[in-house]
C-alpha cells in the first residue's frame, strides 16, 4: 500500500477557524464565524422587529376598520407579497434598475444619462418602470447596465425560473 501523504484528507478540523453561538430564545441556533456574528445577529434582531411592527400594524388597521382580529395573518401574508421583490417581467427588470441606480450612487437625471449612453432612451426607461413590454432590441444594452448576461436577462423578463440571477 503507497499512500501519498501529501493529499488532503476528506474530513479536517479548522484550528485556526473561531466560530461564535448563536443563541435564539436561549438556545443554541447555530454558529458563525466571529467577523460575521454581530452583523447577523443585527440583522435577525431587525427582522423580529419588523414583523412585530407589521403584525402590530396590521392588528390595529383591523381594530380601526371594526374587522376580525382573525384577519391579521391574512393581512399580513397581503403585505408581504407586495413587498416582494419581483421575480420575472419588466417590473423584476426595473427593480434590477433601481438597485444599479442605488448601486452607482446617481440621482434619477444623473442615471437617466448614464443609461441613455448604453442606448437606452429616457422614454424607454420610463416605459420599462411603468411596466411596459421591454423589446428584444433593449435587452443587450439593459444586460451592458445591470452587468447581467443577456441570456440570464431574457430568462427574468420572459419568466423562466431557471435563472442565475434570481
Amino acid at each position: 500500500m503507497s499512500e501519498n501523504r501529501n493529499q488532503p484528507i476528506d474530513w479536517q478540523l479548522g484550528i485556526h477557524e473561531s466560530y461564535m453561538p448563536v443563541y435564539y430564545k436561549g438556545a443554541v441556533a447555530g454558529f458563525f464565524k466571529k467577523e460575521y456574528s454581530e452583523t447577523i445577529i443585527k440583522h435577525l434582531n431587525e427582522d423580529e422587529l419588523l414583523k412585530k411592527a407589521l403584525t402590530k400594524a396590521c392588528t390595529d388597521l383591523i381594530r380601526q376598520s371594526g374587522g376580525d382580529s382573525s384577519q391579521v395573518k391574512e393581512l399580513i401574508k397581503k403585505y408581504l407579497k407586495t413587498s416582494e421583490h419581483p421575480k420575472y417581467g419588466t417590473f423584476a427588470i426595473a427593480s434590477f434598475l433601481r438597485e444599479r441606480q442605488q448601486q452607482l450612487d446617481l440621482g434619477d437625471k444623473e442615471f437617466t444619462k448614464f443609461c441613455d449612453t448604453f442606448k437606452v432612451s429616457p422614454v424607454e426607461l420610463n416605459n420599462i418602470y411603468a411596466g411596459d413590454r421591454i423589446e428584444d432590441s433593449l435587452m443587450a444594452p439593459l444586460a451592458r447596465i445591470l452587468g447581467i448576461p443577456k441570456d440570464e436577462l431574457l430568462k427574468v423578463r420572459d419568466g423562466q425560473e431557471d435563472s442565475d440571477i434570481l
